[in-house]
């Protein structure tokens, strides 16, 4: 599918990139949030699909106010009023260079199972495009199931915000030139 919205600037297209299913340390994610929420935009919200936007580097590119920019056709607005944008920093990844955390908790004697996984997921768009998802004893958390799932185990979810919030990156980012970052 091609990006069809004057607005969005070309680099940010999809046009038939590869999806790149592995991260790098210290690549950054965007996330656009309200400004009192800053701090840690995950306390309040529900966790199902979190949607960032991906650095990557070199001639893919992205920036922090990327995550501005709206994507969807039947808005008329080019940039979403009144947000700020969170930076998340990937701090570690497995042997494969994926972003795979597990998570636990026994309740009523029943062991439950999370995976909170990262994935590149482009939209025509917005090729920088990924999620957060979490997969609960094989199912994946939707904004349908997440009441009959998730929302009961408040360890893993308190774990899972937790984790995401330890991300958080506080420091300043030139958008003109890459930096070296000591983590």
């Amino acid at each position: 599918m091609n990006c069809d919205l004057d607005h969005i600037p070309e680099r940010l297209h999809q046009n038939n990139n590869p999806l790149i299913e592995n991260f790098s340390i210290g690549e950054f994610l965007y996330r656009r949030c309200d400004k009192e929420d800053l701090s840690n935009p995950y306390l309040k919200i529900s966790l199902t699909e979190l949607s960032h936007n991906r650095s990557l580097n070199g001639n893919n590119r992205s920036y922090p106010n990327d995550v501005l920019f709206d994507i969807k056709k039947d808005n008329n607005t080019k940039i979403i009023p009144d947000k700020v944008v969170c930076n998340l920093i990937i701090k570690s990844l497995n042997d494969d260079y994926k972003y795979i955390k597990k998570f636990e908790e026994t309740k009523t004697n029943i062991v439950y199972n999370a995976v909170l996984c990262l994935l590149h997921q482009p939209e025509p768009c917005m090729y920088h495009h990924c999620v957060f998802r979490i997969i609960l004893d094989g199912v994946i958390i939707t904004y349908d199931n997440y009441k009959t799932t998730l929302n009961k185990l408040n360890k893993i979810k308190t774990a899972i915000k937790t984790e995401i919030a330890s991300m958080i990156y506080t420091g300043e980012i030139d958008q003109n030139r890459e930096i070296e970052y000591n983590l």
